[in-house]
């Protein structure tokens, strides 16, 4: 079978040119007769010619001594199959390896021709799965080269591992140990060449010739990373760039070649030898020879049926199993039997036989389904076909290794050892394409296995880059694998690898979103003012998409107490410029530069009616007072007046070249229009005639609105100047001026004596209508003022404004109170609904928005009519609520939300309520305490910053400006005793549950005990860095609670036995702290806008709710589940002393109107937008 290799061409030809050249030199002489010498050589030629044939004899006997095989031809063993079954051939199996000589020979050649370049010594061999390209190589091709005195190194095959396979060659080579082999394979280019040439050194072979097997190369693709790929090949190409005496020998699924063809180093593929299917003659060989050597005989006709039945391209690996069955079915007489193939299956069937049987077998301690289920753990799936997947016998439970023994044992599947691991694979894939229900179970999952193979890739990746950061999963991918995990192992598909990497990815994704949230959260609290709608927005999607963290949860409070708006009038094609609230507050009506009028219902924000027929711009647009009419202006030079109710016309007025303006009275006689052409025009709506034009200004006049009274009306002018007009006489009665610029916007007060107008100098003037004289300027609004609107309560204005804003003023204080912020561009107008709390407006943007002025965050409950901050706050014996506020009002809330109102010129500093009594302290900021309640208003006098009173209401304590505590007897309205410690101003008192104890807090940093039995005396706590500014008492007695400017709350053991508990999380001053009633939880307010409740025994604290402005005061309710504070916003609150996080995002949901945009997305880092 092995042809001999020829003698080196040189020794051949030197031996020939010798043999010439000594003939050609005795027959020159020879022929020369006289010539002594010739005589010489003729008599030496004979003998000399002799000697020449025997040193080519014995030449030509050392080369063939030199060609001889070093290693034995491996022999057939009696006690072994001549059939390996579904396993591949060895080189041990070498003797009974038949039907494949040609091909053999062709490749033996094909790697004897000299190869320059390194891609030119790489030989791959391909072919279908099953075409016996492992057996070709190992037990055809390596065998005879080893006869002609090659060295064959191990065999690689990638495995899960490629690096690892090539770090286990260079261990048998004689590197020093496998983790410095596979150090040197990942960090050296040329780390196999080294280890190549090191053993080249060591053992002597510097020149001879060597071949590397490897095996299997398609799982380079199915079981590798693109990184490891790419490594592994560099590797081997570098070995053969290195060394020219090395050719290496590979196999590879014929599928699998493009994919090595689009990757690094393509060039090592570019001649690949195609191993096709065998013809009958060779099969009959294969069936014949192995049996002869074994003693083995074939009843007649019998291998002719097998080869007949070995008809399809994959038969190969079903014809090595059947044949060995049949040896091992034959029995001592060796004859292979037309029955006992039969029942074997035949060829077709043999494989599906045995695996039945064996099903069969564990059927009966497993159901099918598990057992299928277990097998499909050997099935990768890249492509379309599926390949082979070595599985660690670690990763599997002892219950599905007892199912993979019993089909071990039937020959199904092998086990092997990889890297000092056992591991265990199928024998052959054709058990995925011939065995039915593991094939239909292949089909029916072949997606999940798909996902599956594409996972482990990547865990692949990440542990051949040293399980680094950079090849964690993120963002979409993450959330992907983490879909595609959960779903293997609920089919019992689980992967460790797989596993570990989207834990690790989510370990780190988990922290690196977690740092997102709370940047979000910083951002959005920076910024919660300026842009309310994109705080509400990214706050949701943090706490949505991250991990939840307390910065992002308080920003989105905050987000929702700045955020106004309730909705989005989206419709009009053009700018929104007229809006109009519809007197019974049920309605919004809008005018637009799209030709349009339209009706929306004001609480859902739905169209209601479109109203077409202007062929030009809507200018402006009113309602009639009984809401059953809207008015609309155009600059086709009409005013239109239509039926709400059925959207038809009503009457077309003339309002000459272009109407700019229109306004109903308030009595509904009269509607009014402005226009262009400096007139206003003032129709009777019982008849439409024209009954006044007023003339007087000198450019176009745009703003048009009637006092209360029905009997003047005001109309602002380009011309800067704002006339007000008596309807009676038709003249003007005041004529304002004082504006830089154009003037559009105006509006009456609700008493009728003061006008507001806003113009283009980004001003807003308030007007005494009587005198004409400018009352107050609010200054720069930073644009042009284009809107106005007065609120019923004569005191809150709402501008729009040329940045897209809606700004609400408090004109009494000349105070902004909330900027409503939302409108992508130029706001045009404005109107308030007519209990003024809502605002509608129209933008350039093309949109209307609804807005509330008093949005709600968390808060159950608003209390509003404080016109400044709520300074004090306390629960009077019946737990109503009652406050003190800068306004000199003190507010006695009732469960409605109304008030009685008791009222003072000074401000309300500090309040107390006496427990056994209808009694209120107020501490006034001119130093006097009132007490109200009584039968008249006694005063004490003290300079009181604090007060406090007794558990049985027979004392009152007041912390003054003289450093004092000073203490009333209440019956007889006189001091009960002064007491003197503090260096600075008392600001914060509480008696002790019992009475007995007086708390005290200072500007000195310092907290005071003091035991009212034994006055002179008291203990002092010192730790604060800053103000004390409040103080609880636990109801045990045994804890006292401070709060302080140092932005830290501190719980005091007056038992002595502990330091004192430190509770950190504000960020600015803390002014206000309460105990629970059940002595386990504190309530802290604080001027960084927050409330926040905490648990003593963790020191955590959750924000409950935020204020738009620092918090001043607080109080719980007697049911200990809620928490009532006071702020300088102005308002009360109700909070609940938790806050659901899903409560919160869904109230968060009402305030938007869009969806982040993949900008916003990718600026913020939130997941899927791209940063992955």
């Amino acid at each position: 079978m092995r042809p001999s290799r020829r003698p080196p061409i040189f020794l051949q030809l030197s031996l020939l040119i010798i043999a010439v050249l000594l003939e050609i030199t005795a027959n020159f002489f020879a022929n020369d007769e006289s010539s002594p010498l010739a005589a010489g050589i003729r008599g030496a030629a004979g003998p000399a010619l002799i000697i020449l044939l025997v040193v080519l004899i014995v030449g030509n006997g050392l080369v063939l001594w030199w060609q001889a095989p070093r290693s034995p031809r491996p022999v057939w063993r009696a006690d072994r199959s001549p059939y390996p079954g579904l396993s591949a051939f060895t080189e041990q199996d070498a003797s009974v390896f038949f039907g494949r000589g040609e091909q053999v020979t062709e490749l033996v050649r094909r790697l004897h021709e000299l190869g320059v370049e390194g891609a030119d010594r790489f030989r791959c061999v391909t072919g279908a799965s099953g075409s016996g390209k492992s057996s070709l190589v190992h037990a055809g091709v390596v065998p005879r080269l080893r006869g002609d005195r090659w060295q064959v190194l191990p065999a690689v095959t990638p495995a899960g591992e490629p690096l690892g396979g090539l770090a286990d060659l260079a261990v048998t080579l004689g590197a020093a140990d496998r983790a410095s082999a596979l150090r040197e394979v990942r960090t050296r280019p040329d780390g196999l060449a080294r280890q190549v040439a090191a053993w080249r050194t060591r053992t002597g072979h510097r020149r001879g010739r060597v071949l590397l097997t490897l095996d299997q190369l398609e799982e380079l693709v199915t079981l590798s990373s693109a990184a490891e790929r790419a490594a592994f090949l560099g590797q081997v190409a570098a070995l053969l760039e290195a060394d020219r005496r090395v050719w290496v020998l590979a196999t590879i699924r014929v599928e699998f070649l493009a994919d090595l063809l689009a990757g690094s180093h393509p060039e090592l593929f570019a001649n690949p030898v195609a191993l096709g299917t065998m013809r009958p003659a060779d099969l009959v060989t294969v069936v014949e020879q192995p049996a002869q050597l074994a003693g083995m005989r074939f009843e007649d006709g019998l291998v002719d049926q097998i080869v007949a039945d070995t008809a399809t391209p994959d038969a190969l690996p079903l014809l090595a199993y059947l044949l060995q069955e049949l040896y091992l079915a034959a029995g001592p007489g060796r004859v292979a039997t037309r029955q006992a193939y039969q029942a074997l299956g035949g060829v077709a069937g043999a494989l599906g036989r045995q695996a039945d049987v064996v099903l069969a077998e564990v059927r009966r301690d497993s159901s099918t389904d598990d057992v299928l289920a277990t097998l499909l753990r050997l099935v990768a799936m890249d492509g379309v076909e599926p390949t082979r997947r070595r599985v660690p016998l670690r990763e599997l439970s002892a219950e599905q290794r007892r199912v993979l023994d019993v089909f071990t044992d039937a020959r199904l599947l092998t086990t092997d050892v990889l890297d000092g691991e056992p591991y265990v694979q199928v024998a052959h894939e054709a058990l995925f394409r011939r065995w039915v229900p593991l094939r239909q179970q292949v089909q029916a999952r072949a997606e999940q296995l798909r996902r599956r193979t594409e996972l482990e890739r990547w865990a692949a990746d990440w542990v051949h880059a040293g399980r680094s950061g950079d090849y964690l999963l993120t963002g979409d991918r993450l959330a992907l694998a983490g879909h595609w995990l959960e779903a293997m192992e609920s089919a019992g598909q689980d992967s460790p690898a797989a596993r570990a990497l989207v834990d690790a990815s989510r370990s780190r994704d988990t922290a690196f979103l977690h740092r997102v949230s709370e940047t979000i959260g910083r951002f959005a609290l920076g910024n919660v003012d300026r842009f309310p709608e994109l705080a509400v927005l990214l706050t949701s999607a943090a706490l949505r998409e991250c991990p939840p963290t307390p910065v992002a949860r308080r920003a989105l409070m905050a987000a929702l107490a700045f955020s106004h708006t309730e909705a989005v009038l989206a419709g009009h094609t053009d700018a929104v410029r007229g809006v109009a609230w519809s007197p019974d507050g049920a309605h919004v009506a809008t005018g637009s530069r799209d030709g349009t009028a339209r009706i929306w219902h004001a609480d859902t924000g739905t169209v209601v009616r479109v109203l077409r027929g202007h062929s030009g711009m809507v200018e402006a647009v009113d309602w009639s007072p009984d809401a059953r009419r809207l008015a609309t202006a155009s600059r086709d030079g009409t005013v239109r007046v239509w039926d709400a109710a059925t959207a038809a016309t009503v009457v077309v007025l003339p309002c000459g070249e272009v109407a700019r303006g229109v306004a109903w009275s308030p009595d509904g006689s009269l509607l009014g229009g402005s226009s262009r052409d400096q007139a206003v025009q003032v129709w009777d709506t019982t008849t439409w005639q024209l009954t006044t034009r007023l003339l007087g200004h000198e450019g176009d006049v745009w703003g048009l609105r009637f006092a209360p009274d029905s009997q003047r009306l005001a109309s602002a002018s380009h011309d800067r100047s704002v006339i007000v007009w008596d309807l009676t006489t038709g003249r003007p009665e005041q004529r304002l001026t004082g504006h830089g610029d154009f003037v559009e916007a105006v509006a009456w007060s609700p008493d009728g004596t003061w006008l507001v107008t806003g113009s283009g100098d980004q001003t807003v003037r308030v007007w005494d209508v009587t005198t004409g004289e400018t009352r107050h300027v609010i200054g720069s609004q930073g644009a042009p003022v284009w809107s106005v609107a007065w609120a019923p309560d004569d005191r809150t204005i709402v501008l729009a404004t040329g940045d897209g804003n809606i700004h609400v003023w408090d004109v009494r204080r000349l105070r902004e109170v909330a900027a409503l912020r939302g409108h992508a561009q130029v706001a045009w107008s404005v109107a308030l609904s007519p209990d003024g709390r809502r605002v509608a407006s129209g933008s350039g943007d093309g949109t209307a928005r609804i807005w509330t002025i008093q949005p709600r965050g968390a808060e159950q409950q608003v209390l509003t009519g404080h016109e400044g901050p709520v300074t004090a706050l306390v629960l009077d014996r019946t737990a109503r609520i009652v406050t003190g506020g800068a306004d000199g009002t003190v507010r006695v809330w009732q469960p409605d939300g109304t008030a009685v109102v008791s009222s003072w010129s000074e401000p309300v500093v500090a309040l107390a309520c006496s427990p056994t009594a209808d009694t209120l302290a107020v501490a006034l900021r001119d130093g006097a305490v009132h007490l109200i309640g009584t039968d008249d208003d006694v005063r004490l006098d003290g300079e009181a910053e604090s007060l406090a009173w007794s558990p049985d209401g027979s004392r009152l304590a007041a912390g003054c400006k003289d450093n004092s505590v000073r203490v009333w007897d209440i019956h007889t309205r006189s001091s009960a005793g002064v007491l003197r410690g503090h260096a600075d101003w008392v600001s914060a008192l509480a008696w002790s549950p019992s009475g007995r104890y007086l708390a005290s807090g200072s500007d000195d940093r310092t907290v005071r005990v003091w035991d009212i039995e034994h006055p002179g005396d008291s203990t002092v706590h010192s730790g604060h860095q800053n103000y004390v500014d409040g103080l609880s008492w636990a109801p045990d007695e045994h804890r006292l609670a401070t709060c302080s400017a140092d932005w830290t709350i501190r719980v005091w053991d007056l038992t002595g036995t502990d330091r004192p508990l430190v509770l950190s999380g504000h960020e600015k001053r803390v002014r206000a702290v309460a105990w629970a009633p059940d002595g386990q939880r504190l309530a802290s307010g604080s001027d960084d806008r927050t409330v926040q409740v905490w648990d003593v025994d963790d020191n955590q604290g959750e924000v409950i709710g935020v204020h738009r402005d620092g918090v001043t005061s607080l109080a719980w309710l007697p049911d200990g589940a809620h928490v009532v504070t006071g702020s300088a916003d102005g308002t009360a609150r109700v909070w609940a002393d938790s806050v659901d996080p899903d409560e919160l995002t869904t109230r968060a949901r009402t305030r938007v109107f869009r969806a982040l945009t993949d900008d916003e997305r990718r600026t913020h880092l939130l997941p899927g937008s791209g940063n992955s």
